[in-house]
Protein backbone atom coordinates (compact mmCIF):
# COMPACT_ATOMS: atom_id res chain seq x y z
CA UNK A 1 0.00 0.00 0.00
CA UNK A 2 2.79 2.45 0.92
CA UNK A 3 4.53 1.72 -2.38
CA UNK A 4 1.43 2.94 -4.20
CA UNK A 5 0.90 -0.34 -6.03
CA UNK A 6 -2.71 -0.69 -5.02
CA UNK A 7 -5.57 1.33 -3.56
CA UNK A 8 -6.15 0.11 0.01
CA UNK A 9 -9.50 -0.27 1.75
CA UNK A 10 -10.79 3.07 3.03
CA UNK A 11 -10.92 1.98 6.67
CA UNK A 12 -7.31 0.75 6.49
CA UNK A 13 -6.09 4.00 4.94
CA UNK A 14 -7.91 6.13 7.52
CA UNK A 15 -6.55 4.02 10.39
CA UNK A 16 -3.00 4.51 9.05
CA UNK A 17 -3.47 8.27 8.61
CA UNK A 18 -5.07 8.55 12.06
CA UNK A 19 -2.06 6.81 13.61
CA UNK A 20 0.57 8.82 11.74
CA UNK A 21 -1.11 12.15 12.50
CA UNK A 22 -0.81 11.37 16.19
CA UNK A 23 3.00 11.51 16.13
CA UNK A 24 4.01 15.07 17.03
CA UNK A 25 6.85 16.56 19.07
CA UNK A 26 8.51 13.19 19.56
CA UNK A 27 5.45 11.65 21.20
CA UNK A 28 2.07 10.32 20.23
CA UNK A 29 -1.38 11.74 20.95
CA UNK A 30 -4.59 9.98 19.94
CA UNK A 31 -6.36 11.66 17.02
CA UNK A 32 -10.17 11.32 16.78
CA UNK A 33 -11.48 9.70 13.60
CA UNK A 34 -13.55 12.81 12.83
CA UNK A 35 -10.48 15.07 12.74
CA UNK A 36 -10.74 17.39 9.65
CA UNK A 37 -7.24 16.34 8.59
CA UNK A 38 -8.48 12.75 8.24
CA UNK A 39 -11.52 13.83 6.22
CA UNK A 40 -9.14 15.23 3.57
CA UNK A 41 -7.73 11.74 3.09
CA UNK A 42 -11.24 10.31 2.80
CA UNK A 43 -11.85 12.74 -0.11
CA UNK A 44 -8.52 11.82 -1.72
CA UNK A 45 -9.36 8.12 -1.50
CA UNK A 46 -12.78 8.72 -3.11
CA UNK A 47 -11.12 10.66 -5.92
CA UNK A 48 -8.62 7.88 -6.55
CA UNK A 49 -11.38 5.29 -6.58
CA UNK A 50 -13.29 7.29 -9.21
CA UNK A 51 -10.16 7.65 -11.33
CA UNK A 52 -9.48 3.94 -11.02
CA UNK A 53 -13.03 3.06 -12.11
CA UNK A 54 -12.90 5.53 -15.01
CA UNK A 55 -9.57 4.11 -16.19
CA UNK A 56 -11.02 0.61 -16.26
CA UNK A 57 -14.04 1.80 -18.24
CA UNK A 58 -11.90 3.72 -20.76
CA UNK A 59 -9.59 0.75 -21.24
CA UNK A 60 -12.52 -1.59 -21.79
CA UNK A 61 -14.13 0.82 -24.28
CA UNK A 62 -10.88 1.30 -26.20
CA UNK A 63 -10.21 -2.42 -26.51
CA UNK A 64 -13.75 -3.41 -27.38
CA UNK A 65 -15.32 -0.60 -29.39
CA UNK A 66 -12.90 2.19 -30.40
CA UNK A 67 -12.66 2.21 -34.21
CA UNK A 68 -10.16 3.76 -36.57
CA UNK A 69 -11.03 7.25 -37.75
CA UNK A 70 -10.63 6.22 -41.39
CA UNK A 71 -11.11 2.92 -43.23
CA UNK A 72 -8.10 0.66 -42.87
CA UNK A 73 -6.56 2.61 -39.96
CA UNK A 74 -5.33 0.32 -37.17
CA UNK A 75 -6.55 1.04 -33.65
CA UNK A 76 -5.40 -0.16 -30.20
CA UNK A 77 -7.85 -3.02 -30.51
CA UNK A 78 -6.45 -4.15 -33.85
CA UNK A 79 -2.85 -3.83 -32.65
CA UNK A 80 -3.52 -6.17 -29.71
CA UNK A 81 -3.40 -9.94 -29.97
CA UNK A 82 -7.18 -10.10 -29.49
CA UNK A 83 -9.27 -10.56 -32.65
CA UNK A 84 -11.26 -7.44 -33.72
CA UNK A 85 -14.76 -7.27 -32.23
CA UNK A 86 -17.84 -8.20 -34.19
CA UNK A 87 -20.57 -5.57 -34.36
CA UNK A 88 -24.02 -7.15 -34.14
CA UNK A 89 -26.60 -5.26 -36.21
CA UNK A 90 -30.22 -6.18 -35.59
CA UNK A 91 -33.04 -4.98 -37.83
CA UNK A 92 -36.61 -4.82 -36.53
CA UNK A 93 -38.88 -4.65 -39.57
CA UNK A 94 -42.28 -5.91 -40.74
CA UNK A 95 -42.28 -9.64 -41.35
CA UNK A 96 -44.63 -9.87 -44.36
CA UNK A 97 -45.79 -6.47 -45.61
CA UNK A 98 -44.14 -3.06 -45.76
CA UNK A 99 -47.55 -1.37 -45.72
CA UNK A 100 -50.15 -0.32 -48.27
CA UNK A 101 -48.32 2.86 -49.29
CA UNK A 102 -44.80 1.40 -49.51
CA UNK A 103 -42.84 2.07 -52.73
CA UNK A 104 -40.55 -0.91 -52.10
CA UNK A 105 -42.29 -4.11 -50.96
CA UNK A 106 -39.70 -6.82 -51.64
CA UNK A 107 -38.18 -7.46 -48.21
CA UNK A 108 -35.46 -9.74 -49.60
CA UNK A 109 -34.34 -7.02 -51.98
CA UNK A 110 -34.34 -4.44 -49.16
CA UNK A 111 -31.92 -6.68 -47.30
CA UNK A 112 -29.70 -7.27 -50.33
CA UNK A 113 -29.56 -3.73 -51.65
CA UNK A 114 -29.85 -1.62 -48.47
CA UNK A 115 -29.04 -3.53 -45.31
CA UNK A 116 -26.12 -5.70 -46.45
CA UNK A 117 -24.22 -2.82 -48.10
CA UNK A 118 -24.90 -0.69 -45.01
CA UNK A 119 -23.43 -3.40 -42.74
CA UNK A 120 -20.39 -3.65 -45.02
CA UNK A 121 -19.82 0.10 -44.78
CA UNK A 122 -19.92 -0.10 -40.95
CA UNK A 123 -17.37 -2.94 -41.00
CA UNK A 124 -15.04 -1.01 -43.30
CA UNK A 125 -15.26 2.14 -41.22
CA UNK A 126 -14.62 0.34 -37.94
CA UNK A 127 -12.21 -2.23 -39.38
CA UNK A 128 -14.20 -5.07 -37.86
CA UNK A 129 -16.57 -7.89 -38.69
CA UNK A 130 -20.30 -7.22 -38.76
CA UNK A 131 -23.22 -9.58 -38.20
CA UNK A 132 -26.56 -8.64 -39.75
CA UNK A 133 -29.56 -10.22 -37.97
CA UNK A 134 -33.25 -10.06 -38.92
CA UNK A 135 -35.67 -11.80 -36.57
CA UNK A 136 -37.77 -13.39 -39.31
CA UNK A 137 -34.71 -15.19 -40.71
CA UNK A 138 -33.94 -17.03 -37.46
CA UNK A 139 -34.63 -20.77 -37.53
CA UNK A 140 -33.98 -21.86 -33.93
CA UNK A 141 -37.03 -23.01 -31.96
CA UNK A 142 -38.44 -21.12 -28.97
CA UNK A 143 -40.63 -18.15 -28.08
CA UNK A 144 -40.18 -15.40 -30.65
CA UNK A 145 -40.82 -12.61 -28.13
CA UNK A 146 -37.96 -13.72 -25.94
CA UNK A 147 -35.58 -13.63 -28.89
CA UNK A 148 -36.81 -10.23 -30.08
CA UNK A 149 -36.57 -8.61 -26.67
CA UNK A 150 -33.15 -10.15 -26.07
CA UNK A 151 -31.94 -8.49 -29.29
CA UNK A 152 -33.30 -5.19 -27.98
CA UNK A 153 -30.90 -5.56 -25.09
CA UNK A 154 -27.86 -7.16 -26.75
CA UNK A 155 -27.55 -5.72 -30.28
CA UNK A 156 -24.71 -3.20 -30.73
CA UNK A 157 -26.69 -1.42 -33.43
CA UNK A 158 -30.48 -1.59 -33.52
CA UNK A 159 -32.25 -0.49 -36.72
CA UNK A 160 -36.01 -0.03 -36.52
CA UNK A 161 -37.79 0.07 -39.89
CA UNK A 162 -41.06 1.90 -39.23
CA UNK A 163 -42.39 1.59 -42.78
CA UNK A 164 -46.04 0.60 -42.79
CA UNK A 165 -46.50 1.50 -39.08
CA UNK A 166 -46.22 -2.14 -37.98
CA UNK A 167 -47.31 -2.29 -34.28
CA UNK A 168 -44.81 -5.07 -33.44
CA UNK A 169 -41.90 -2.93 -34.64
CA UNK A 170 -43.10 -0.04 -32.47
CA UNK A 171 -43.30 -2.37 -29.49
CA UNK A 172 -39.77 -3.68 -30.10
CA UNK A 173 -38.47 -0.14 -30.53
CA UNK A 174 -40.02 0.84 -27.19
CA UNK A 175 -38.28 -2.10 -25.51
CA UNK A 176 -34.96 -1.07 -27.08
CA UNK A 177 -35.30 2.51 -25.94
CA UNK A 178 -36.14 1.34 -22.43
CA UNK A 179 -33.13 -0.98 -22.18
CA UNK A 180 -30.23 0.63 -24.05
CA UNK A 181 -28.77 4.12 -24.17
CA UNK A 182 -27.38 3.68 -27.70
CA UNK A 183 -27.13 2.85 -30.69
CA UNK A 184 -30.64 2.94 -32.20
CA UNK A 185 -31.27 4.09 -35.79
CA UNK A 186 -34.76 4.82 -37.13
CA UNK A 187 -35.53 4.34 -40.85
CA UNK A 188 -38.71 4.51 -42.95
CA UNK A 189 -39.80 4.67 -46.60
CA UNK A 190 -42.34 7.35 -45.69
CA UNK A 191 -41.30 9.68 -42.83
CA UNK A 192 -44.74 11.31 -42.82
CA UNK A 193 -46.23 7.95 -41.93
CA UNK A 194 -44.25 7.65 -38.65
CA UNK A 195 -46.64 7.81 -35.72
CA UNK A 196 -46.93 8.72 -32.07
CA UNK A 197 -44.04 10.25 -30.13
CA UNK A 198 -41.54 8.51 -32.38
CA UNK A 199 -42.10 11.20 -35.00
CA UNK A 200 -40.16 13.69 -32.87
CA UNK A 201 -36.93 11.71 -33.39
CA UNK A 202 -34.46 11.90 -36.26
CA UNK A 203 -35.51 9.58 -39.08
CA UNK A 204 -33.56 8.34 -42.14
CA UNK A 205 -35.56 7.98 -45.37
CA UNK A 206 -34.82 5.17 -47.81
CA UNK A 207 -36.26 4.00 -51.14
CA UNK A 208 -35.46 1.84 -54.18
CA UNK A 209 -34.05 4.58 -56.44
CA UNK A 210 -30.26 4.41 -56.81
CA UNK A 211 -29.44 7.86 -55.44
CA UNK A 212 -31.74 7.66 -52.44
CA UNK A 213 -30.54 4.10 -51.81
CA UNK A 214 -26.86 5.11 -51.71
CA UNK A 215 -27.66 8.10 -49.51
CA UNK A 216 -29.66 5.91 -47.11
CA UNK A 217 -26.78 3.40 -46.91
CA UNK A 218 -24.35 6.22 -46.11
CA UNK A 219 -26.58 7.90 -43.50
CA UNK A 220 -27.46 4.68 -41.68
CA UNK A 221 -23.81 3.56 -41.57
CA UNK A 222 -22.66 7.00 -40.43
CA UNK A 223 -25.27 7.13 -37.63
CA UNK A 224 -24.22 3.66 -36.43
CA UNK A 225 -20.47 4.43 -36.54
CA UNK A 226 -20.84 7.74 -34.73
CA UNK A 227 -22.97 6.11 -32.05
CA UNK A 228 -20.44 3.30 -31.54
CA UNK A 229 -17.59 5.79 -31.33
CA UNK A 230 -19.44 7.89 -28.75
CA UNK A 231 -20.82 5.41 -26.21
CA UNK A 232 -21.43 8.25 -23.77
CA UNK A 233 -24.01 9.77 -26.15
CA UNK A 234 -27.60 8.71 -25.39
CA UNK A 235 -29.96 8.48 -28.35
CA UNK A 236 -32.85 6.90 -26.43
CA UNK A 237 -35.52 9.51 -25.52
CA UNK A 238 -36.60 7.21 -22.68
CA UNK A 239 -33.17 7.04 -21.04
CA UNK A 240 -31.84 10.46 -22.01
CA UNK A 241 -33.14 12.17 -18.88
CA UNK A 242 -32.91 9.14 -16.60
CA UNK A 243 -30.39 8.39 -13.86
CA UNK A 244 -30.73 4.65 -14.39
CA UNK A 245 -28.19 2.38 -16.05
CA UNK A 246 -28.68 -1.16 -17.31
CA UNK A 247 -26.36 -3.97 -16.31
CA UNK A 248 -26.66 -7.75 -16.73
CA UNK A 249 -28.35 -9.55 -13.87
CA UNK A 250 -25.21 -11.62 -13.26
CA UNK A 251 -23.16 -8.44 -12.95
CA UNK A 252 -25.69 -6.89 -10.57
CA UNK A 253 -25.78 -10.02 -8.41
CA UNK A 254 -21.98 -10.20 -8.33
CA UNK A 255 -21.78 -6.55 -7.27
CA UNK A 256 -24.45 -7.10 -4.62
CA UNK A 257 -22.47 -10.02 -3.20
CA UNK A 258 -19.28 -8.00 -3.26
CA UNK A 259 -20.94 -5.06 -1.51
CA UNK A 260 -22.43 -7.39 1.12
CA UNK A 261 -19.00 -8.93 1.65
CA UNK A 262 -17.37 -5.51 2.01
CA UNK A 263 -20.05 -4.35 4.42
CA UNK A 264 -19.59 -7.51 6.46
CA UNK A 265 -15.83 -6.97 6.55
CA UNK A 266 -16.28 -3.33 7.53
CA UNK A 267 -18.64 -4.48 10.27
CA UNK A 268 -16.05 -6.96 11.57
CA UNK A 269 -13.34 -4.28 11.51
CA UNK A 270 -15.60 -1.94 13.48
CA UNK A 271 -16.29 -4.66 16.05
CA UNK A 272 -12.55 -5.23 16.49
CA UNK A 273 -12.02 -1.49 16.89
CA UNK A 274 -14.84 -1.30 19.44
CA UNK A 275 -13.43 -4.17 21.50
CA UNK A 276 -10.01 -2.51 21.47
CA UNK A 277 -11.60 0.61 23.02
CA UNK A 278 -13.60 -1.31 25.64
CA UNK A 279 -12.58 -0.06 29.06
CA UNK A 280 -10.86 3.05 27.68
CA UNK A 281 -13.68 4.85 25.86
CA UNK A 282 -16.87 2.89 26.44
CA UNK A 283 -19.13 5.46 24.77
CA UNK A 284 -17.07 5.34 21.59
CA UNK A 285 -16.93 1.55 21.78
CA UNK A 286 -20.73 1.33 21.85
CA UNK A 287 -20.96 3.90 19.05
CA UNK A 288 -18.71 1.72 16.86
CA UNK A 289 -20.78 -1.38 17.66
CA UNK A 290 -23.96 0.45 16.64
CA UNK A 291 -22.27 1.40 13.37
CA UNK A 292 -21.07 -2.19 12.88
CA UNK A 293 -24.58 -3.67 13.11
CA UNK A 294 -25.95 -0.89 10.91
CA UNK A 295 -23.43 -1.80 8.20
CA UNK A 296 -23.94 -5.53 8.64
CA UNK A 297 -27.34 -6.24 10.24
CA UNK A 298 -26.80 -10.01 9.96
CA UNK A 299 -23.69 -9.99 12.16
CA UNK A 300 -24.33 -12.21 15.17
CA UNK A 301 -21.03 -11.13 16.70
CA UNK A 302 -21.88 -7.45 16.31
CA UNK A 303 -25.29 -7.67 17.99
CA UNK A 304 -23.88 -9.93 20.71
CA UNK A 305 -21.00 -7.61 21.62
CA UNK A 306 -23.39 -4.64 21.52
CA UNK A 307 -25.73 -6.42 23.94
CA UNK A 308 -22.85 -7.21 26.30
CA UNK A 309 -21.57 -3.62 26.18
CA UNK A 310 -25.01 -2.14 26.83
CA UNK A 311 -25.64 -4.53 29.70
CA UNK A 312 -22.38 -3.48 31.33
CA UNK A 313 -23.53 0.12 31.03
CA UNK A 314 -26.75 -0.82 32.89
CA UNK A 315 -28.78 -0.12 29.73
CA UNK A 316 -30.66 -3.36 30.16
CA UNK A 317 -33.65 -2.69 27.88
CA UNK A 318 -31.35 -1.77 24.98
CA UNK A 319 -29.15 -4.77 25.71
CA UNK A 320 -32.18 -7.04 25.65
CA UNK A 321 -33.23 -5.71 22.23
CA UNK A 322 -29.77 -6.39 20.80
CA UNK A 323 -29.71 -9.91 22.24
CA UNK A 324 -33.23 -10.68 21.05
CA UNK A 325 -31.97 -9.84 17.57
CA UNK A 326 -29.17 -12.39 18.16
CA UNK A 327 -31.59 -15.22 18.92
CA UNK A 328 -33.67 -14.27 15.90
CA UNK A 329 -30.56 -14.53 13.75
CA UNK A 330 -29.60 -17.87 15.31
CA UNK A 331 -32.17 -19.50 17.52
CA UNK A 332 -29.70 -22.28 18.41
CA UNK A 333 -26.99 -19.98 19.76
CA UNK A 334 -26.78 -20.84 23.45
CA UNK A 335 -24.48 -17.93 24.53
CA UNK A 336 -26.99 -15.41 23.14
CA UNK A 337 -29.79 -16.99 25.18
CA UNK A 338 -27.54 -16.90 28.24
CA UNK A 339 -26.74 -13.21 27.78
CA UNK A 340 -30.41 -12.49 27.08
CA UNK A 341 -31.29 -14.17 30.38
CA UNK A 342 -28.67 -12.06 32.14
CA UNK A 343 -30.04 -8.80 30.70
CA UNK A 344 -33.59 -9.76 31.64
CA UNK A 345 -32.51 -10.69 35.14
CA UNK A 346 -30.65 -7.42 35.54
CA UNK A 347 -33.80 -5.44 34.79
CA UNK A 348 -35.81 -7.60 37.23
CA UNK A 349 -37.71 -9.81 34.75
CA UNK A 350 -36.68 -12.98 36.56
CA UNK A 351 -39.22 -15.37 35.06
CA UNK A 352 -38.34 -14.22 31.53
CA UNK A 353 -34.71 -14.66 32.49
CA UNK A 354 -35.45 -18.20 33.66
CA UNK A 355 -37.01 -19.01 30.27
CA UNK A 356 -33.92 -17.74 28.46
CA UNK A 357 -31.56 -19.73 30.69
CA UNK A 358 -33.68 -22.86 30.27
CA UNK A 359 -33.27 -22.45 26.51
CA UNK A 360 -29.51 -21.94 26.88
CA UNK A 361 -29.14 -25.09 28.97
CA UNK A 362 -31.34 -27.02 26.54
CA UNK A 363 -29.03 -26.03 23.68
CA UNK A 364 -25.78 -26.57 25.58
CA UNK A 365 -25.83 -28.31 28.97
CA UNK A 366 -22.03 -28.49 29.05
CA UNK A 367 -21.50 -24.76 29.59
CA UNK A 368 -20.38 -24.23 33.18
CA UNK A 369 -20.98 -20.50 32.90
CA UNK A 370 -24.67 -20.95 32.15
CA UNK A 371 -25.16 -23.42 35.00
CA UNK A 372 -23.42 -21.03 37.39
CA UNK A 373 -25.59 -18.07 36.38
CA UNK A 374 -28.68 -20.27 36.57
CA UNK A 375 -27.63 -21.05 40.12
CA UNK A 376 -27.59 -17.32 40.81
CA UNK A 377 -31.09 -17.04 39.35
CA UNK A 378 -32.50 -19.71 41.69
CA UNK A 379 -30.69 -18.02 44.53
CA UNK A 380 -32.46 -14.83 43.53
CA UNK A 381 -35.81 -16.66 43.47
CA UNK A 382 -35.05 -17.91 46.98
CA UNK A 383 -34.51 -14.36 48.23
CA UNK A 384 -37.86 -12.84 49.24
CA UNK A 385 -37.10 -9.78 51.34
CA UNK A 386 -35.02 -8.96 54.41
CA UNK A 387 -37.84 -9.66 56.82
CA UNK A 388 -38.48 -13.21 55.59
CA UNK A 389 -36.44 -16.36 55.43
CA UNK A 390 -35.13 -17.92 52.24
CA UNK A 391 -36.98 -20.51 50.16
CA UNK A 392 -35.07 -23.69 50.93
CA UNK A 393 -36.30 -25.46 47.78
CA UNK A 394 -34.93 -22.70 45.57
CA UNK A 395 -31.64 -22.71 47.49
CA UNK A 396 -31.39 -26.45 46.84
CA UNK A 397 -31.92 -25.83 43.12
CA UNK A 398 -29.21 -23.18 43.20
CA UNK A 399 -26.87 -25.59 44.97
CA UNK A 400 -27.44 -28.28 42.35
CA UNK A 401 -26.71 -25.79 39.55
CA UNK A 402 -23.45 -24.75 41.18
CA UNK A 403 -22.45 -28.39 41.66
CA UNK A 404 -23.12 -29.00 37.96
CA UNK A 405 -20.94 -26.00 37.10
CA UNK A 406 -18.17 -27.31 39.38
CA UNK A 407 -18.26 -30.70 37.66
CA UNK A 408 -17.77 -28.96 34.31
CA UNK A 409 -15.22 -26.31 35.30
CA UNK A 410 -13.03 -27.94 37.95
CA UNK A 411 -11.22 -25.54 40.29
CA UNK A 412 -12.99 -22.35 39.18
CA UNK A 413 -13.48 -20.24 42.30
CA UNK A 414 -16.77 -18.83 41.06
CA UNK A 415 -19.01 -21.94 41.41
CA UNK A 416 -16.94 -23.29 44.32
CA UNK A 417 -17.42 -20.16 46.40
CA UNK A 418 -21.07 -19.84 45.46
CA UNK A 419 -21.63 -23.44 46.51
CA UNK A 420 -20.14 -22.56 49.89
CA UNK A 421 -22.27 -19.39 50.13
CA UNK A 422 -25.47 -21.32 49.43
CA UNK A 423 -24.52 -24.04 51.91
CA UNK A 424 -24.00 -21.31 54.52
CA UNK A 425 -27.48 -19.88 53.80
CA UNK A 426 -29.00 -23.38 54.02
CA UNK A 427 -27.32 -23.83 57.39
CA UNK A 428 -28.91 -20.58 58.57
CA UNK A 429 -32.33 -21.53 57.15
CA UNK A 430 -32.24 -24.99 58.77
CA UNK A 431 -30.60 -23.89 62.00
CA UNK A 432 -27.69 -26.34 61.65
CA UNK A 433 -24.05 -25.95 62.70
CA UNK A 434 -22.18 -23.88 60.02
CA UNK A 435 -18.67 -24.73 61.25
CA UNK A 436 -17.99 -27.15 58.38
CA UNK A 437 -18.93 -24.47 55.87
CA UNK A 438 -16.58 -21.97 57.52
CA UNK A 439 -13.83 -24.60 57.21
CA UNK A 440 -14.61 -24.79 53.50
CA UNK A 441 -14.11 -21.00 53.19
CA UNK A 442 -10.70 -21.37 54.88
CA UNK A 443 -9.67 -23.97 52.30
CA UNK A 444 -11.00 -21.90 49.41
CA UNK A 445 -8.90 -18.94 50.54
CA UNK A 446 -5.82 -20.60 49.02
CA UNK A 447 -7.50 -21.11 45.66
CA UNK A 448 -8.93 -17.57 45.68
CA UNK A 449 -5.54 -16.08 46.57
CA UNK A 450 -3.86 -18.00 43.76
CA UNK A 451 -6.51 -16.80 41.27
CA UNK A 452 -6.17 -13.19 42.45
CA UNK A 453 -2.39 -13.24 42.14
CA UNK A 454 -2.56 -15.03 38.79
CA UNK A 455 -4.52 -12.14 37.23
CA UNK A 456 -1.91 -9.64 38.44
CA UNK A 457 -4.49 -7.04 39.44
CA UNK A 458 -6.28 -6.93 36.09
CA UNK A 459 -9.49 -8.71 37.13
CA UNK A 460 -11.48 -7.65 40.24
CA UNK A 461 -13.53 -10.85 40.56
CA UNK A 462 -10.88 -13.15 42.07
CA UNK A 463 -10.09 -10.35 44.55
CA UNK A 464 -13.76 -10.13 45.56
CA UNK A 465 -13.71 -13.91 46.08
CA UNK A 466 -10.60 -13.63 48.22
CA UNK A 467 -12.27 -10.87 50.29
CA UNK A 468 -15.27 -13.15 50.98
CA UNK A 469 -13.10 -16.07 52.10
CA UNK A 470 -11.21 -13.80 54.49
CA UNK A 471 -14.36 -12.14 55.86
CA UNK A 472 -16.02 -15.51 56.53
CA UNK A 473 -12.99 -17.28 58.00
CA UNK A 474 -12.17 -14.87 60.84
CA UNK A 475 -9.72 -12.50 59.10
CA UNK A 476 -12.05 -9.55 58.91
CA UNK A 477 -9.54 -6.71 58.53
CA UNK A 478 -7.77 -8.42 55.63
CA UNK A 479 -11.14 -9.16 54.06
CA UNK A 480 -12.19 -5.50 54.12
CA UNK A 481 -8.81 -4.49 52.70
CA UNK A 482 -9.16 -6.92 49.79
CA UNK A 483 -12.75 -5.74 49.18
CA UNK A 484 -11.58 -2.14 48.78
CA UNK A 485 -8.77 -3.30 46.52
CA UNK A 486 -11.24 -5.22 44.33
CA UNK A 487 -13.54 -2.20 44.02
CA UNK A 488 -10.58 -0.07 42.92
CA UNK A 489 -9.97 -2.50 40.04
CA UNK A 490 -13.50 -2.14 38.61
CA UNK A 491 -13.82 0.01 35.52
CA UNK A 492 -15.79 3.20 36.29
CA UNK A 493 -18.56 2.50 33.79
CA UNK A 494 -19.15 -0.96 35.36
CA UNK A 495 -19.01 0.04 39.02
CA UNK A 496 -22.76 0.03 39.67
CA UNK A 497 -23.38 -3.31 37.96
CA UNK A 498 -20.44 -5.02 39.65
CA UNK A 499 -20.88 -3.68 43.19
CA UNK A 500 -24.63 -4.38 43.16
CA UNK A 501 -23.83 -8.03 42.41
CA UNK A 502 -21.24 -8.14 45.22
CA UNK A 503 -23.28 -6.52 47.98
CA UNK A 504 -26.43 -8.68 47.87
CA UNK A 505 -24.80 -12.03 48.84
CA UNK A 506 -23.14 -10.26 51.76
CA UNK A 507 -26.50 -8.90 52.87
CA UNK A 508 -27.96 -12.40 52.63
CA UNK A 509 -25.72 -13.62 55.44
CA UNK A 510 -27.09 -10.90 57.74
CA UNK A 511 -30.64 -12.26 57.34
CA UNK A 512 -29.85 -14.88 60.03
CA UNK A 513 -28.56 -13.10 63.20
CA UNK A 514 -27.14 -16.29 64.78
CA UNK A 515 -25.42 -17.51 61.64
CA UNK A 516 -22.21 -15.48 61.86
CA UNK A 517 -19.89 -14.93 64.82
CA UNK A 518 -20.20 -11.35 66.17
CA UNK A 519 -16.86 -10.17 64.78
CA UNK A 520 -17.65 -11.68 61.36
CA UNK A 521 -21.14 -10.16 61.35
CA UNK A 522 -19.66 -6.74 62.10
CA UNK A 523 -17.09 -7.07 59.31
CA UNK A 524 -19.75 -8.18 56.81
CA UNK A 525 -21.89 -5.18 57.81
CA UNK A 526 -18.91 -2.89 57.20
CA UNK A 527 -18.33 -4.55 53.81
CA UNK A 528 -22.00 -3.94 52.89
CA UNK A 529 -21.69 -0.27 53.90
CA UNK A 530 -18.50 0.03 51.82
CA UNK A 531 -20.31 -1.35 48.76
CA UNK A 532 -23.37 0.86 49.21
CA UNK A 533 -21.15 3.93 48.95
CA UNK A 534 -20.78 3.20 45.23
CA UNK A 535 -24.46 2.69 44.47
CA UNK A 536 -26.68 5.60 43.36
CA UNK A 537 -29.18 5.56 46.23
CA UNK A 538 -26.99 3.76 48.77
CA UNK A 539 -29.58 1.13 49.41
CA UNK A 540 -29.76 -2.60 48.94
CA UNK A 541 -30.08 -3.54 45.28
CA UNK A 542 -32.22 -6.62 45.61
CA UNK A 543 -32.63 -6.73 41.82
CA UNK A 544 -28.96 -7.62 41.49
CA UNK A 545 -28.37 -10.37 39.01
CA UNK A 546 -25.22 -12.23 37.95
CA UNK A 547 -23.91 -11.94 34.43
CA UNK A 548 -20.92 -13.09 32.38
CA UNK A 549 -18.12 -10.60 31.97
CA UNK A 550 -17.36 -11.18 28.29
CA UNK A 551 -17.68 -13.66 25.46
CA UNK A 552 -16.78 -13.87 21.76
CA UNK A 553 -18.63 -16.07 19.25
CA UNK A 554 -15.26 -16.77 17.66
CA UNK A 555 -13.49 -18.02 20.75
CA UNK A 556 -16.41 -19.39 22.75
CA UNK A 557 -14.58 -18.34 25.91
CA UNK A 558 -16.34 -16.69 28.82
CA UNK A 559 -15.16 -14.94 31.98
CA UNK A 560 -16.80 -15.27 35.33
CA UNK A 561 -19.84 -13.24 36.42
CA UNK A 562 -20.30 -11.39 39.65
CA UNK A 563 -22.52 -13.61 41.74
Amino acid sequence: MLNGKRLPRLDLLLALVQTLLGFTDGGHRPVPLRDPRIEVWRDRWSGLQLLQSSAKQITATTVETEPASEPGQRTEASVSDEPPPTVRIFVAMPGTSMGAHAQWTNIAEIRRQLLEPMAALIGEELNCETQLVIEKEKTSMGTIHRSMFREAMDADVYIADLSGANPNVYLELGVRWALRDTVTVLISQDIQEVRFNVSANRMIHYGPMPEELREAQRQIAQAAVEGLRRPEHIDSPVREGSDYVTVPRSHYEALSKEIASLRAQQGEDLIDAALALRGEDQARSIELLHEAVARNPSSLRGHFELGVALRKENRYAEAERALQYCVRLRADHAPSWRELGTARGKRGALHDAADAFARAVELDDSDAQTWAILGGLHRRFARRDLLERFDIAELEKALNCYRRAIALSGNDTYPLLNQARVELLLSGARGTDPSLVFDRFRLLEHLARFAAEDTAGTDPWPVFDLADTLLLSGREAEGLSELRKAISLVRPHEIESVVSSVVVPLQDFLAYPQLLPPATATAVSEAVAECLRYLPHREMHDDSFPGPRSWSPDSGAARRPAE
